[in-house]
């Protein structure tokens, strides 16, 4: 059972492996996945790939529950990089199968929806 905290695990953050990080994982569209939950899931300025518009504010429509929100882009992104998703299952294995994030200090964490995958589905 993979599980996920803010220190101590393999750091999928921009200080630790990028390529889980949310602000270099690209989506189809090659935007980022932060561009994409500060500007579009927020409904800030959709379409931007500027991300900064976004971070800090809360979302123009209050009744979207943000982490649901968050995990979908996680779900297109690794439903197109099961390799990486495989490369992360193994590395987390060697950090007590726990991910981190130091960044987060909210619920919306990539280090909680990546993990919540790993646990979700098989690679």
């Amino acid at each position: 059972m993979y599980q996920w905290k803010r220190y101590d695990g393999y750091e999928c953050s921009s200080q630790g492996d990028k390529r889980f990080s949310a602000m270099f994982a690209l989506m189809p569209d090659g935007r980022t996945i932060e561009a994409h939950y500060q500007c579009d899931v927020k409904g800030i300025a959709p379409g931007s790939s500027d991300w900064k518009l976004g971070k800090g504010k809360p979302p123009v429509d209050t009744s979207l529950d943000m982490y649901t929100e968050y995990k979908k882009l996680w779900v297109i992104w690794a439903d197109n990089n099961p390799d990486l998703m495989r490369e992360l299952a193994t590395a987390c294995e060697h950090h007590d199968y726990t991910l981190s994030d130091k960044f987060a200090n909210t619920g919306v964490s990539q280090a909680r929806a990546l993990c919540e995958l790993l646990n979700e589905r098989t690679y």
